[in-house]
Formats: structure tokens, C-alpha cells, sequence
């Protein structure tokens, strides 16, 4: 047994060694290969713009929202849309669902990093958290992992109560369908096919794994969760067989399934490769337009009649309203920007999901060679099973308190060193762990989700410079209360080792080796908190840094104007007041719909 255990540990210590170089060679090659392989998609070219030009609309950002504002606003004939977007179009293996998971950090990205505080995610590599932020047409609709998440009716029904009118489940569930093309009879047949669209620009798809994954359902359903038709339904709480956005073999980022479709629209003005510096603001507080670096270099002004939207995502929003003088003082103060507008709020109220994982290990499996061929097969979509669980620590709750994303992989699937080494850089001990626990059994590969963190974070500039990054602090569990929750979601969630399958295969909660929480005794409660404190990384969803909310605390009011200032919105990530209890895409895309809407109201159309 010690033999067997040690040359476990020597092959894992190997692999997580080997893997980074040799990564990193296969995905330059996997990319210069799909560039020849794969069908690029059509975007709308680049357009020729000059200084002073105006346009009705400007639209600085085209990602999840960006796009959809974009085609909804060049519907009426006679307005001109400008749409500025700082990546170029996204390289062709962008569209391809299984490549662009495994091989999302060769996607265009902004680079940003949170700051180091010396007390959360001290068990990542580097201690603080890579924040990937797509690039490129379709922003981070581009680099997601493609999940189509709704969220609960509580969560809107939160916003109204903090001041925000007409955000209500009723009046988002019709955006929702307005975007929906649904690929799935069997949800479209059931109780919940009513809050379903079926007319929209967006694809979207639930595959259905039975053969790998049933038995983890009733395993699930077994210790007392609900198993669910539709993620998306009358009822958010149990586990399930989630949607993504995917269609025709193809990602359904905003760029495939927004602008793609109008690229003959006249009125549609794209700059790409295109950094907006700053919003103009005339002396009466009107804004006017914006000022651009264009890919070749020259600094322009561009003019808008009517309005300009700020979709550029909520670190990059915030970022520009605070380059234009739009932003608490103090801290403009500290880069040397005149204040115009003080807006104490922005940059503030920053939320995001936590993350970690949770490896538990199944049976031995020979079928593995047969399964990884098959998952090289399956490209084209998810490239391995998925279930999503949404889960209420307190029974009589409608509303979830953690997401479980949960992976079942055959031995020997490299899909956990990926995830660890790839893309949430836990550090080599930690990646050996989940690496030695796969070689030669199945294992449950879960990430779970703390949906409503209290703790809040915040961005600032770190110069007056636009091209100089920013400087981000996530604020994790900088309030006790989300140590606890997430301690007992963890806690909550290995019931299942439990249920008669795991304990019939002998399943065990994986120990992964945290340097930090190795005096604690292993599945204690102190254990989890000390576990959830040091792994977490991020689901990457980033919202609220422009919130919605009444005049003493929104940045932006409930039709999501800028105060301050006139002829200014922001329509993206950060105007939600709170997170909602999911992946983050299909709100903003939802948010999207709606504010196209308002706009051509408020511009009497």
C-alpha cells in the first residue's frame, strides 16, 4: 500500500510538472490548427470613422450586453449606432464549446488581477485571483463556460424592494423569453414551457447525459434534493441537467448570436481594437460623446446626438466614469482627476461568487480510453457531463444559498489539473491532490458556488491614465456571515458520499492538502471555514460597481441613467444592486433587452 501510494504521488507530481509546458505547447498548436480548420464566423467590419463624426447612439463595450443593445437600438432604420469595442473579432476555436473550455485561457483576455490582501485565497498560487474578461466581439460571452442561468424570482424581486421599479420577475421573465430560441421540446412540453421563448437570437440547448450521470441524479435526489426538468423553471431548487448557450455546434456568445445576424444593417457602425478613454461632458453636465484611441494610434472624438451607453463590463465601466470625473472624490483626488460628478458609489459595491472545489472519488473504471475518446468526439458541444444543483441550506427556503456545478469523470481525466493548474491556479500541492485522486478511480469533480455573499468589493483607478489597468479587491469574507454559509454548503453538499451508490463504490471526500488548514481535523466545520477562506477563487462574475438604486445610493436610477449627468447610461454587469443566484450571462443579456427598450422610449420612438 505504501508503494502503490508513493508512485501515485510520483505520477501526479509529474503530471502537474509536465502538465503547464506541455499545455501551453498543445494549445498554440490546437490554435493555429482551428484557425485553419474551423469556420470563422461572419462580423460586421471595421468601420471608417473621423473626429467629430456623430452618430445617434454610441455604445462603448461590445460584449454580453454591448452586442444585444447594439442590434436592438439599429432596428429603427433611422438611427445611427456607433460601437466601440477595445478587442478585435474572437479567434475561430472561440465558437467551438469544447475547445473554448478547455482552452479559455488562450482566449483573449484583459488581464486583470485582484490585489493580494494576505488573507483570502492564500491557496492559490500566486494569492490572488486571475479575473478573466473577455477581449474580443462578445466580451466574456466568449470565454464563459456557456451556462444559461436565469436566477430566482427572489433576487428581482430584491431589486424592486431596494428602489428599483420595473425589475420585477414578471416584467424580466419576458426579456428572458425575448432573447430565447429553445432548442429543448421536452422543457418546452413541461409545466414551466410558458417561460420559455422560442423566436429569439439565442440558441440555447440542454444536453442530456444518462448513462454517465443518472445515477448521480438519484443520488442527489436520494439524500433529498428535487430532480428538476428545467433550471430555469417555476422552481429553482434541486439538481439538474442545466441549459447552455449553444447552438448549430457553435457558442452562442452576443457576437455569434446578436451582431452576426445584422452585419448588413447600415446603420451599424463598428469600431474594433478601439480603447475609449474618456466620456466628453459639456459645462451644463451633457454628455456629448467620447474620446477613442483608434487602433492605429490616433486620438479621436466621437459625437452622440442622443445618448451614450457604457457596456464595457463592471470593471471597465466604473473605470471610464472615473477617467471622465464621474466617481467619488476622494479617490479621484488620489489620481489627480477633477471630480465633475460626485458619484461616492461607483467603483463600490462590488459583489462576486466565490468558488472551490470538492473532489470525491467513485469506482475504478476500464472504460476510461473509450470515454476520452469519446470526449475528443464531443467538441462540438460539452465535452463531458455537467449537473447544476441550486440548494437551500434551509428546506423551507425558495431561494438558493450555493450552486453546485458537478463534473462525473472517468479515471484518469485530466479535466481537475486543467481547471486547477489552467484556470483557478491553485497551488501545485493542491493540484497534485485532485491530480493523485483521479488516476485510478471515476471521480465527482464539483465547484461549488456561495450565491449571496454580504462581503463586498471594489475597484480603483490606479492612475489618471487610461491604458494603466486597475486595481481590483475582491472583498471576500470580509464579513464573517459568508465564512459560516459557505462552511456549511460545503458540509451540506458531501452528504452525498452518503447516498447507496457512493457508499457502495466506498466514496470519500478527497483531502486536496491546504497548507494553511492542515491542523484542523479534515471535514471538521473550523476545517471548512479555514477551506472555503483559502481556496476560494471566483466563478468570474463581477456585478454592482455602477448599482441601480434610489438617488442616496444608485449610481445609475432604475432605467438605468447615470445621475449626475445627462444622455449617459450604463447597461451591463454592474448596474445589478444585487447578485443573482447563478451564472451571471443570461441577466445581463436580459438587461440588455430591457434597457433597449427604455431607450427607445426615452428617445421617443
Amino acid at each position: 500500500m505504501f508503494y502503490r501510494s508513493w508512485f501515485l504521488d510520483a505520477v501526479a507530481y509529474l503530471q502537474v510538472k509536465a502538465l503547464m509546458p506541455s499545455l501551453e505547447f498543445l494549445e498554440v498548436f490546437i490554435v493555429i490548427i482551428s484557425s485553419i480548420l474551423l469556420n470563422k464566423q461572419d462580423y460586421p467590419s471595421q468601420a471608417n470613422v473621423y473626429d467629430g463624426q456623430s452618430f445617434d447612439f454610441v455604445v462603448i463595450g461590445a460584449g454580453s450586453a454591448g452586442c444585444v443593445v447594439a442590434n436592438r437600438l439599429t432596428e429603427i432604420g433611422n438611427w445611427s449606432v456607433l460601437l466601440i469595442e477595445a478587442g478585435d473579432d474572437p479567434p475561430a476555436f472561440a465558437n467551438n464549446p469544447g475547445l473554448s473550455i478547455l482552452m479559455s485561457t488562450m482566449l483573449p483576455d484583459w488581464n486583470y488581477n485582484t490585489v493580494d490582501d494576505g488573507f483570502s485565497s492564500q491557496a492559490l498560487r500566486t494569492k490572488n485571483i486571475h479575473m478573466i474578461r473577455g477581449k474580443m466581439l462578445g466580451g466574456s460571452s466568449g470565454v464563459n463556460y456557456m451556462f444559461y442561468v436565469r436566477g430566482n424570482k427572489a433576487d428581482y424581486d430584491k431589486w424592486v424592494e431596494l428602489g428599483n421599479n420595473g425589475w420585477d420577475w414578471e416584467t424580466v421573465t419576458n426579456y428572458f423569453k425575448k432573447s430565447e430560441h429553445l432548442l429543448d421540446p421536452p422543457i418546452l412540453k413541461s409545466k414551466s414551457g410558458y417561460l420559455h421563448g422560442t423566436d429569439g437570437y439565442l440558441d440555447i440547448i440542454r444536453p442530456v447525459w444518462k448513462e454517465s450521470s443518472e445515477k448521480y441524479l438519484e443520488a442527489f435526489n436520494e439524500i433529498g434534493h428535487d430532480v428538476l426538468i428545467d433550471t430555469n423553471g417555476n422552481k429553482q431548487i434541486g439538481y439538474s441537467y442545466p441549459t447552455f448557450t449553444i447552438g448549430k455546434h457553435l457558442r452562442q456568445s452576443t457576437a455569434v448570436a446578436f451582431l452576426n445576424p445584422i452585419i448588413d444593417r447600415p446603420n451599424l457602425y463598428l469600431l474594433k481594437n478601439t480603447l475609449a478613454r474618456k466620456i466628453i461632458i459639456d459645462k451644463n453636465k451633457k454628455v456629448t460623446g467620447a474620446e477613442v484611441n483608434l487602433s492605429n494610434g490616433q486620438v479621436i472624438n466621437v459625437k452622440a446626438n442622443k445618448e451614450v451607453i457604457l457596456s464595457a463590463g463592471a470593471f471597465n465601466s466604473p473605470q471610464l466614469l472615473m477617467l471622465s470625473g464621474i466617481g467619488p472624490t476622494n479617490d479621484l483626488n488620489e489620481v489627480g482627476i477633477k471630480t465633475l460628478v460626485n458619484s461616492p458609489n461607483v467603483g463600490k459595491n462590488m459583489q462576486d461568487h466565490a468558488l472551490v472545489p470538492i473532489l470525491i472519488t467513485a469506482k475504478k473504471n476500464d472504460k476510461s480510453i473509450l470515454e476520452f475518446i469519446n470526449t475528443l468526439r464531443n467538441f462540438d458541444k460539452i465535452p463531458f457531463p455537467i449537473l447544476l444543483g441550486h440548494v437551500a441550506l434551509n428546506k423551507s427556503q425558495t431561494y438558493p444559498d450555493y450552486q453546485a456545478t458537478v463534473t462525473p469523470l472517468y479515471t484518469g481525466a485530466m479535466v481537475p489539473v486543467i481547471m486547477c493548474t489552467k484556470i483557478f491556479n491553485w497551488n501545485d500541492e493542491v493540484c497534485k491532490a485532485l491530480t493523485k485522486a483521479t488516476l485510478d478511480k471515476e471521480t465527482l469533480f464539483a465547484v461549488l458556488t456561495l450565491l449571496h455573499p454580504k462581503s463586498k468589493g471594489r475597484i480603483k483607478l490606479k492612475s489618471k491614465n487610461p491604458n494603466d489597468s486597475i486595481v481590483i479587491y475582491s472583498g471576500f469574507f470580509s464579513e464573517e456571515e459568508d465564512i459560516e454559509k459557505f462552511a456549511k454548503s460545503v458540509a451540506d453538499y458531501t452528504n452525498i458520499v452518503n447516498a447507496s451508490y457512493l457508499r457502495s463504490v466506498n466514496a470519500e471526500v478527497v483531502n486536496v492538502n491546504v497548507e494553511q488548514c492542515t491542523k484542523l481535523p479534515f471535514k471538521s466545520h473550523d476545517y471548512w471555514k479555514c477551506y472555503v477562506l483559502n481556496m476560494a477563487s471566483t466563478e468570474f462574475h463581477p456585478v454592482g460597481t455602477c448599482a441601480m438604486g434610489p438617488e442616496s445610493a444608485g449610481v445609475v436610477d432604475e432605467r438605468l441613467r447615470v445621475r449626475g449627468v445627462k444622455g449617459l447610461r450604463v447597461v451591463d454587469a454592474s448596474v445589478m444592486p444585487t447578485i443573482t443566484s447563478g451564472n451571471t450571462n443570461a441577466p445581463v443579456i436580459m438587461i440588455a433587452e430591457k434597457a433597449a427598450d427604455m431607450i427607445k422610449v426615452d428617445n421617443k420612438f
